[in-house]
């Protein structure tokens, strides 16, 4: 029997939401015009202009080439991840690429929950296992960042306090999630319940009981692909060979604005830059990529003002054109909406406790246990 009271809630339960998004979208460009007019205050926007006006077009079309190519490895590498569930090159692409879009749009990082729930839709496989494959996913995108932050004395570097502001928060975050994935290889139960008890407190109702079983299962298969040195093998070339396209991309940048900077600066550079994704940010980054960048690589490499915004003013926007146009293509490829992408609350009940439910989607995780 249905709940008229429930009927009548839902219309009014859509404009609150419908305001809270808009607040939300609101307050975030008011941040992020706060911090284009930081960075204009800190280059000399005549001088940016005129690198800009002196566009190489053969290099930014290179620049652009490269800088998809590293999200399709970022794509093969979260394949691989998924393992024993079989996901196509074409699917996982266009998934990883819908994400990426994604977090580029939302003023909090969505995409990897995106990534999960579209998976479910089109593959069957259930979130709560396909979840631990994109946190590991993405915990590896910062490996690097943290890597070249523990050698930072012996390169001899000295960064501003915005900057560690920024890249401290950064570390954190990193920090929390290897503490635990220690706590859970110690002891699971505590690490299950540790995790659970946050969110659990701002679930409601029935959703409140489902929360600790997809915990559970999503530690659990963290921890199955963390004993598998094969996978993680595998998903380290493909790191390394990810982070060489994003810095080829970077170095491209700076030559289509003609500025010229070390190789060795580009890799560190960028490669921290990253670092800095894992943080909120104004929807479509606007602001946050230009101060950021300015921070990284005049603050702490000494390139030249001019020369460094000049290279976001241009890469910034272009990128975000290709992120948008290779999203909505993707998401028309797999006959979905921004709308199914961004509404995980239409999944089935099920996939809270990491079980698929239709005979469709358990076969093909059967066939993919097997194989």
């Amino acid at each position: 029997m249905v709940d008229i009271a429930d009927v009548n809630a839902a219309p009014r339960r859509r404009p609150a939401r419908f305001r809270a998004v808009a607040a939300r979208v609101g307050i975030g460009l008011a941040v992020g015009a706060l911090l284009v007019l930081t960075f204009l205050k800190m280059v000399n926007a005549n001088a940016v202009y005129q690198h800009l006006e002196h566009l190489n077009v053969p290099v930014a079309v290179a620049c652009g080439a490269t800088f998809l190519s590293a999200y399709v490895i970022r794509a093969l590498r979260w394949r691989c991840l998924l393992l024993p569930h079989r996901v196509s090159v074409r699917r996982a692409a266009a998934i990883y690429q819908i994400a990426i879009f994604l977090n580029w749009l939302l003023p909090v990082r969505g995409g990897e929950v995106a990534m999960s729930v579209l998976l479910r839709r089109t593959s069957g496989i259930p979130v709560s296992e396909s979840l631990a494959a994109v946190t590991l996913d993405k915990a590896m995108d910062f490996v690097p960042g943290i890597a070249l932050l523990a050698l930072m004395p012996l390169a001899g570097l000295r960064f501003s306090a915005s900057l560690w502001l920024v890249l401290g928060g950064a570390m954190a975050a990193c920090l929390a999630g290897a503490a635990f994935t220690a706590l859970a290889l110690w002891r699971r139960e505590e690490a299950v319940a540790l995790l659970s008890r946050p969110i659990e407190a701002l679930a409601r109702g029935q959703a409140r009981a489902r929360v600790r079983p997809f915990v559970d299962g999503f530690t659990g298969t963290l921890l199955t692909l963390l004993r598998k040195p094969r996978i993680l093998l595998i998903a380290g070339a493909y790191t390394c060979i990810a982070v060489a396209l994003d810095a080829a991309f970077c170095w491209l940048a700076f030559r289509a604005v003609g500025v010229a900077v070390p190789v060795l600066v580009v890799l560190y550079g960028y490669t921290l830059f990253n670092l800095s994704f894992i943080l909120p940010s104004p929807p479509g980054q606007v602001g946050s990529n230009e101060l950021i960048g300015l921070l990284i690589f005049s603050g702490a490499f000494g390139v030249s003002r001019t020369g460094v915004g000049a290279m976001f003013l241009f890469s910034h926007p272009f990128t975000g054109l290709l992120m948008a146009g290779t999203g909505l293509l993707c998401l028309s490829g797999l006959s979905l909406t921004l709308r199914t992408a961004l509404r995980p609350a239409d999944l089935p009940p099920d996939d809270l406790d990491g079980t698929p439910r239709t005979e469709a989607a358990h076969d093909l995780s059967e066939a993919g246990t097997k194989t």
